[in-house]
C-alpha cells in the first residue's frame, strides 16, 4: 500500500502528533500522551496592537488487536486556551472518536473530526494559524459547517494508490445541522518527475435546521437553517514535509442557501531542507462572489489574501516559526489588513 497524502492525514489524524509519547505498548496494545504548547506573538492592522497568545493541546491515543485484522482504537484530544473570557470556553474537545481498523479493507471511525470532504482540500491546508483564503468549506460557514463536527461516522480506505473516503453526521443542532453526507475519491502516481503526483475530488452536502422555528437573516447576514453544499478538485505534487519541493492547488466551488455562492482556489508551494530543518512555505487563495443576489452585498470579491510562513524546528520537537499574511479583499474580516505572527511550539 502506498504511502500517499491522502494516508499520511489518515495517520496523523488517527494516531495523533509525531512526537506523542508511547506509554505502553505490547503484542497487541499501545498506549499514547500526546499534545502540545504553543505561544504566539501576533500583530495586525485592525487592532493596531500586539497580543502574546498561549494554547495547549493535550490527549490520549489507544489501539488493541482483537483478531489478526481487526483492532479497535480510540482517541481524544483537548485544545486548551488561556484566552477565552469564560472559564467553560477554555477547554474543548477537538478530536473524540473510537472505531475499528480492517487493515487493508479500511477504517471506520465514530464521533467529532473532519468530514471526508475535508481530505479533499488538505492539500493546501499547511499553515500553523492562517491561510485557507480560497476554500469556500471554511469560509461560507454560518455555524462552523466546515472543520471538526460532532456525531460523524467516517470510512476510509487507501489501497494500491487509490483512495476513499465517506462519512454521514447525524443532526447536530449546536451547529444548525439537521444531517450532512460527503465523500473524497483519489489517486496518486507514485512517480512523477521523482515525486509522488495526487489527483482528488470531493463533494460535501450540509442540511440545514433550525431548532428555535427562525427564519430569515441574522445579525452577521448569513441565514437561519441554511443549506450548503460544495465540490473540489486538488491536486499536489510531492510530499509535504519531506526535502524538497511541494505544490498544490486546490479548485472549488460552495454555495450556502440565501448568503453566499463562492468559486475560487487555493494554491500552495513550498520547500523543506535536505536535513529538515527549514520549511518556506506560500499560499495564494482567491474566492469570488458568483451570486451577489444572494449575499445582499455587491462585491466579487468574497476572499483574496497571500500568505507566507518559515518554520525552523530547534529540535524534533521544538518548532520557532513566523507567519505573515496580506489580505487584499475580504467580507469575512477588515479589508487590506496586514498580519503577522511570531510563535513557538513543543511538541510532546
Amino acid at each position: 500500500m502506498k504511502k500517499i497524502l491522502a494516508v499520511a492525514v489518515a495517520a496523523a489524524f488517527y494516531a495523533g502528533t509525531a512526537g506523542a509519547a508511547t506509554v505502553y505498548s505490547d503484542d497487541s496494545s499501545r498506549l499514547d500522551i500526546l499534545g502540545r504548547v504553543k505561544v504566539d506573538l501576533a500583530n495586525n492592522d485592525a487592532d493596531a496592537e500586539h497580543r502574546m497568545l498561549q494554547t495547549a493541546r493535550f490527549g490520549v491515543y489507544g489501539k488493541t488487536a482483537v483478531t489478526d485484522g481487526i483492532s479497535v482504537f480510540g482517541k481524544l484530544l483537548y485544545d486548551l486556551s488561556a484566552q477565552d473570557d469564560k472559564a467553560e470556553d477554555r477547554i474543548n474537545i477537538r478530536y473524540g472518536f473510537a472505531g475499528f481498523d480492517f487493515g487493508d479493507y479500511g477504517t471506520l471511525a465514530f464521533g467529532r473530526f473532519e468530514d471526508a470532504y475535508y481530505k479533499s482540500t488538505a492539500p493546501t491546508d499547511l499553515f500553523l494559524n492562517w491561510g485557507d483564503g480560497g476554500v469556500s468549506y471554511w469560509k461560507l460557514s454560518p455555524n462552523d459547517y466546515g472543520g471538526r463536527l460532532d456525531g460523524q461516522v467516517l470510512y476510509d480506505v487507501n489501497y494500491q494508490g487509490y483512495f476513499l473516503a465517506l462519512s454521514y453526521q447525524f443532526r447536530d443542532l449546536s451547529k444548525q445541522i439537521d444531517h450532512s453526507y460527503g465523500g473524497t475519491f483519489g489517486y496518486e502516481f507514485e512517480n512523477v518527475w521523482g515525486k509522488p503526483l495526487g489527483l482528488m475530488a470531493g463533494f460535501n452536502r450540509y442540511s440545514g435546521y433550525e431548532s428555535n422555528n427562525k427564519y430569515g437573516y441574522r445579525e452577521d447576514g448569513y441565514f437561519y437553517g441554511a443549506d450548503k453544499h460544495e465540490w473540489a478538485l486538488s491536486a499536489y505534487w510531492g510530499s509535504y514535509g519531506a526535502p524538497g519541493m511541494y505544490m498544490a492547488l486546490v479548485y472549488n466551488y460552495g454555495k450556502l442557501d440565501h448568503t453566499y455562492a463562492g468559486r475560487g482556489f487555493e494554491a500552495s508551494l513550498a520547500y523543506t531542507t535536505p536535513q529538515t530543518d527549514w520549511t518556506f512555505m506560500a499560499t495564494y487563495g482567491y474566492l469570488h462572489n458568483e451570486e451577489k443576489k444572494l449575499s445582499r452585498n455587491d462585491k466579487s470579491v468574497l476572499s483574496s489574501k497571500l500568505s507566507g510562513e518559515i518554520i525552523y524546528n530547534l529540535t524534533a520537537n521544538f518548532q520557532i516559526y513566523t507567519e505573515l499574511e496580506r489580505r487584499y479583499e475580504s467580507v469575512f474580516v477588515d479589508e487590506s489588513e496586514n498580519a503577522a505572527l511570531l510563535g513557538l511550539i513543543y511538541n510532546f
